[in-house]
């Protein structure tokens, strides 16, 4: 599982706006939702109000596109992603990654660590953050989970490696 921080008030702009115009989006809606998501907002915390305050970046979990425009953010590279390493089944729900993957031993790493690299690498080219805490393997030995977690480390800067009742788990 991969799980990104943050994701709807991390966002970047020119993310959203190169790849909808890769993907063909139309431009007239992102235009509209990027306006919106930059209105005058103010942020209270019990009776202290801040100054008016413009978003720079990020889109709102909960309004009518944003979990469309976090699909067109995605889609290139899940597509690149699957493209070299056929062999993994990934599921997209919203901003969270999983990719499965049955075999032997060597293609696990090759394919799923192949895979993960490519995912992870987009989101830190593109100033995203990806979760240690709640990105998660699981593997059907301890061995898999150890080559998994040292293929990762390149990509990661913090890689564990624990044991659990339900199997092994990189974090």
């Amino acid at each position: 599982l991969l799980d990104l921080v943050k994701a709807f008030d991390r966002i970047p702009y020119a993310l959203i706006v190169r790849e909808a115009i890769a993907l063909g989006y139309p431009l007239h809606i992102l235009r509209l939702s990027i306006a919106t998501y930059r209105l005058a907002r103010v942020v209270r915390i019990r009776s202290v109000v801040s100054q008016t305050l413009h978003a720079l970046r990020g889109i709102t979990a909960g309004t009518g596109f944003a979990t469309t425009e976090m699909r067109v953010i995605l889609i290139r590279v899940m597509d690149r992603a699957i493209s070299i390493h056929n062999m993994i089944k990934p599921t997209v729900f919203v901003d969270d990654i999983t990719a499965d993957m049955a075999g032997p031993s060597d293609q696990v790493v090759k394919h799923l660590g192949g895979f993960t690299g490519i995912v992870t690498d987009f989101f830190r080219t593109n100033g995203l953050e990806l979760s240690c805490k709640k990105s998660v393997c699981t593997a059907s030995t301890k061995s898999l989970g150890k080559r998994l977690s040292a293929r990762w480390k390149r990509h990661w800067h913090q890689v564990s490696f624990t044991g659990e009742a339900v199997g092994w788990w990189a974090r």
